[in-house]
């Protein structure tokens, strides 16, 4: 469980992924020594798993975002979700309730890279059915967990 230290660290992150810890100390109003010690407790608990930069997709051509529902055949599911995650445009895989097995988010740069992705990732012999939708217009994405 998070302390309010690490609350108010992972809060700081948030705001700035790049602050160093002189920075996050003085916005936490922590000491030097306390910021690094959470922060390495942090890492090493997977809390935090690393630090990325935000790339809007779009703009390094990524103009095509797909939302993939999966039917897979019973007992295979764990087996087809780990084959499908090693693809480099997928970003998620869902194990999730309802009509489908899994739901894959997945980015591409034309028609003819999604068109492979669906001829080759989601036509493995253990998946029965899938449904496509494109995403016209993104509202909203958020990748940092807020606190």
């Amino acid at each position: 469980m998070l302390n309010k230290t690490d609350s108010a660290l992972i809060a700081a992150l948030n705001d700035d992924g790049r602050a160093s810890q002189r920075e996050l100390a003085s916005s936490t109003k922590v000491a030097l020594g306390t910021v690094s010690n959470h922060l390495k407790k942090l890492e090493s608990e997977k809390i935090i798993r690393g630090y990325l930069p935000d790339i809007d997709p779009e703009k390094v051509g990524f103009t095509l975002t797909a939302v993939m529902h999966v039917r897979i055949m019973k007992g295979h599911i764990m087996e087809v979700q780990s084959s499908i995650a090693e693809h480099p445009r997928v970003f998620g895989v869902y194990d999730v309730t309802g009509e489908w097995d899994s739901m894959v988010l997945a980015r591409f740069t034309n028609r003819e890279e999604m068109d492979s992705f669906i001829k080759t990732a989601l036509s493995q012999k253990n998946i029965e059915r899938t449904n496509t939708s494109l995403v016209l217009n993104t509202v909203k994405e958020e990748s940092r967990v807020i606190l």
